[in-house]
């Protein structure tokens, strides 16, 4: 699991500590922004909201790709 920490820490070192709604879909692979902002109405990713924009931070989404919800819905990330 550590390797694959690992992995995706390095595929996304070029992105911020914490990213908006916009960075966190491309990062995703391309994901639809309401598919994107459902994984945030269900706390799937950690994130603030500081109106009116989402920011969610990289260590959640690594997170959510090592998750088993992720692994469930079979996503591919494309970066």
């Amino acid at each position: 699991m550590l390797r694959i920490r690992n992995y995706y820490e390095n595929k996304f070192r070029e992105y911020p500590d914490m990213v908006d709604l916009l960075t966190f879909r491309q990062m995703m692979g391309g994901i639809s922004d309401s598919f994107a902002r459902l994984l945030i109405h269900e706390n799937r990713v950690q994130h603030i909201f500081v109106k009116p924009h989402y920011w969610i931070s990289k260590r959640s989404i690594i997170d959510y790709l090592l998750s088993e919800d992720y692994a469930n819905r079979r996503l591919k990330v494309r970066v």
